[in-house]
């Protein structure tokens, strides 16, 4: 089933455009990893999929239904929770109320409990600094922060924005490796990533955007594979 089908979208800031005419479909359940140099307009792309920039041309269909132009705070009712590469957290409160703040749009029916729960069964790390303010948590922690509390809505896409920037190689392996437990137990991943060989390893699909547009596809083995890839956007 087709889950997300973004196409030929034109979006920029003010007068610039950032990103002309770049495409993405991604299968429900797939975890879907955009590569591409510096300035392309990966993340760019990624705000105007979830309403934080305006859709100039183009359109999105999540689930079958045309979500173009609709704003941030409606993405999160249709099931797509965005977690952006800085400011994602809130530094000053603790553990357990960013999971808080994270669920906000849980009604009275949703057992937030049982969802602040699932999220320390997911990175158990977070269950005993719960009090903890945030910003007294390693890198790693507060990446892990900004996910749960992506998680508490129980999204059917998570879209992740460089989740692995700043942090310490040993911890970008348990970076990936919770990303893709996420996948495994039924949530969609699409995430920009620097960390490309890393990305494209754990993906099942991948793009290439380069200057606003989506230059090359494949899935994540065949872009590994890819000459091209390598030589242009791996440094080999």
């Amino acid at each position: 089933m087709m889950l997300l089908d973004a196409r030929d979208l034109v979006s920029g800031y003010g007068d610039a455009i950032i990103v002309d005419g770049a495409s993405l479909q991604m299968e429900d359940g797939e975890m879907v990893t955009i590569i591409g140099p510096n300035g392309a307009g990966k993340s760019t792309f990624l705000k105007t999929i979830v309403g934080l920039l305006r859709v100039r041309e183009g359109r999105v269909v999540f689930e079958d239904e045309d979500i173009t132009g609709i704003a941030a705070d409606e993405a999160i009712e249709h099931g797509i929770c965005f977690v952006p590469q800085t400011e994602n957290v809130f530094p000053n409160l603790t553990v357990r109320e960013n999971l808080k703040m994270g669920g906000w749009s849980l009604t009275a029916e949703d057992d937030f409990e049982a969802r602040v729960q699932a999220v320390y069964d997911r990175f158990p790390e977070l269950a005993d600094r719960e009090d903890t303010p945030v910003q007294n948590l390693s890198g790693g922690q507060q990446q892990m922060v900004a996910m749960g509390a992506g998680l508490m809505v129980d999204p059917d896409l998570l879209i992740l924005d460089e989740p692995s920037a700043g942090l310490a190689p040993q911890l970008v392996d348990v970076m990936f490796k919770k990303i893709a437990e996420i996948n495994d137990d039924g949530t969609s991943v699409l995430m920009v990533e620097q960390n490309a060989r890393r990305a494209l390893k754990e993906s099942d699909h991948g793009i290439v955007l380069d200057m606003g547009e989506d230059r090359l596809e494949g899935t994540g083995a065949e872009l590994l594979d890819s000459e091209e890839v390598a030589e242009l956007y791996l440094g080999t």
